[in-house]
């Protein structure tokens, strides 16, 4: 399922379940390097972190999976307590004004420096 058709279900459920006194919310992070992401592209930890850093609005920090989780301790905390319907994006404005990310992924991928299986269905 897509980012959007996520943040569509959650807009939906915002006005559905709002007057039942429930709050609903999303998080779209940023890619964040997770062992997940390190198998799937066959790379190191340092290499992806180095590939995030490269392609980042803001020199100095490299994603990490506790930004992400400290968003969601906010969805649940009393500080948004009036806060429904809203879609938190966590990638330091990179889907609004950041394309190099793709195009460091695709010379990458293109590079030798990732060595893909031939039967792998990437």
């Amino acid at each position: 399922m897509s980012k959007h058709a996520v943040a569509g279900l959650m807009k939906d459920l915002c006005t559905e379940l709002g007057q039942h006194g429930i709050r609903v919310n999303c998080i779209s992070p940023c890619a964040v390097v997770t062992p997940l992401v390190t198998n799937a592209f066959a790379v190191e930890k340092k290499a992806m972190e180095k590939v995030l850093y490269s392609s980042a609005n803001s020199k100095g920090v490299v994603p990490q999976a506790e930004d992400v989780a400290e968003a969601a301790v906010f969805f649940s905390s009393d500080e948004s307590k009036y806060v429904s319907g809203l879609n938190l994006t966590v990638d330091e404005g990179y889907s609004t004004t950041n394309v190099s990310f793709t195009k460091l992924l695709k010379n990458l991928l293109s590079s030798a420096k990732i060595c893909v299986p031939k039967d792998d269905p990437i």
